[in-house]
């Protein structure tokens, strides 16, 4: 590939890179529309639920939020009734993050959402190109994560 190229490429990467941001605060404002509640509370939801019952501790440090912070969030997302704190029965100091039935059910309505934007991708793309896209997002979200 020709240095102009591999520029002109470079710019394109740049440009979506842009759009992708722009993307991703358009589909939070989705969610709180739709949903709501807050893309956050969304991921906060979608990580119990594949990870079960969690400790709020552990949470908030896989989040990268300070507990008194997350505190307040979850304070919110409880009077929301889609999550709920749940007391460890061999230690009551320990506190446990927990998905409610409305939690449950935001959660599968989002789901549908999804799986119905990634069969409009994947039928805008061919099978091969698919799992290239597929690779270069979780390459490119590797790597963001490490700067």
């Amino acid at each position: 590939m020709s240095l102009q190229n591999e520029n002109a490429e470079i710019g394109r990467l740049e440009e979506s890179v842009i759009m992708l941001s722009d993307a991703s605060r358009n589909h939070q404002e989705f969610i709180k529309k739709q949903f709501k509640v807050s893309a956050l509370e969304m991921q906060l939801i979608q990580y119990v639920i594949r990870n079960g019952p969690q400790k709020m501790k552990d949470v908030s440090e896989h989040f990268h939020i300070k507990l008194s912070t997350f505190t307040s969030i979850i304070d919110k997302a409880e009077k929301r009734k889609i999550l709920k704190r749940v007391n460890s029965k061999e230690d009551r100091r320990v506190v446990f993050l927990d998905v409610t039935a409305k939690g449950r059910n935001t959660h599968g309505k989002y789901s549908a959402v999804l799986q119905e934007l990634v069969k409009k991708v994947e039928t805008s793309l061919k099978k091969k190109a698919f799992g290239q896209f597929v690779d270069g997002l979780e390459t490119f979200n590797r790597v963001s994560l490490e700067s």
